[in-house]
């Protein structure tokens, strides 16, 4: 199966991040123009640099938690790379916490960035583009949205937060289907970004995978490519999860 997007531009959010600049690989890769947003200007350079400044790639410098920013750089890219068909939402944050040492600030900031941001990115993208064009939304979600997990591994308003997404994206797939909008979300279970590969893990860390490994970004991002392809084009609304089979046996 080769996935060919023809040129169809598509948003990448968090996109000098692990998984998101693997997505954007994976992208370029397959015939897409890519603007890549990120909130760091400097991970963006990085990302420039890595992949050469190709020419069907630009990079947004954005804050998911301005709704005005939003606005405006999904305009900027509509009239500098042309409408919206795809949008890949990897930007969030992610903490691992007790909640009971949890402060009300902290809580308001990660829902105004992985729910509140990504939601009206959505809308700004669909309200703007998708509404003529149709197009593909793959979200982030995660494992933690989907089962309890060890406090060093989430926290209460992460896994809340990523829950969110996944019903978000339910929702959206509902109302916007009139349009030809497909969304979806992946849950990601362990992924081993470069900040992981730092870290020690022993033996038993793999104990509840039973493929014994954690994922690769290439491997989330080959899953985020294929939904927001044509191949997938009968695929909306779903909560697709990689984890190895982790959501599969006891924990």
């Amino acid at each position: 199966m080769v996935i060919d997007f023809k040129e169809k531009v598509a948003v990448v959010t968090g996109g000098a991040g692990g998984i998101g600049a693997a997505c954007v690989k994976e992208l370029l890769d397959s015939n897409a123009k890519v603007a890549v947003v990120d909130m760091s200007e400097e991970a963006l350079e990085k990302l420039q640099e890595k992949f050469g400044s190709p020419e069907n790639m630009k990079c947004y410098q954005l804050d998911i938690t301005k709704v005005d920013d939003i606005t405006a750089t999904v305009k900027k890219i509509r009239e500098e790379m042309g409408e919206i068909e795809v949008l890949i939402q990897a930007a969030g944050l992610m903490r691992g916490q007790n909640g009971l040492d949890m402060k009300p600030e902290e809580w308001d900031l990660m829902f105004q960035i992985n729910t509140k941001g990504l939601f009206f990115m959505m809308q700004q993208v669909v309200l703007q583009s998708m509404t003529k064009t149709g197009g593909s939304i793959v979200n982030f979600s995660s494992m933690a949205g989907i089962r309890g997990m060890r406090a060093a591994m989430a926290s209460p308003h992460y896994s809340a937060s990523k829950g969110a997404v996944a019903a978000m994206s339910r929702q959206a797939a509902t109302e916007w289907a009139k349009y030809q909008v497909r969304c979806n979300a992946v849950a990601p279970g362990g992924v081993m970004t470069e900040a992981m590969k730092k870290m020690e893990f022993p033996e038993e860390t793999m104990d509840p995978i039973p493929l014994r490994r954690l994922s690769e970004p290439k491997d989330i991002a080959n899953t985020v490519v294929f939904l927001a392809s044509e191949q997938a084009r009968m695929i909306t609304g779903q909560t697709i999860v990689i984890d190895g089979g982790s959501s599969i046996v006891g924990y």
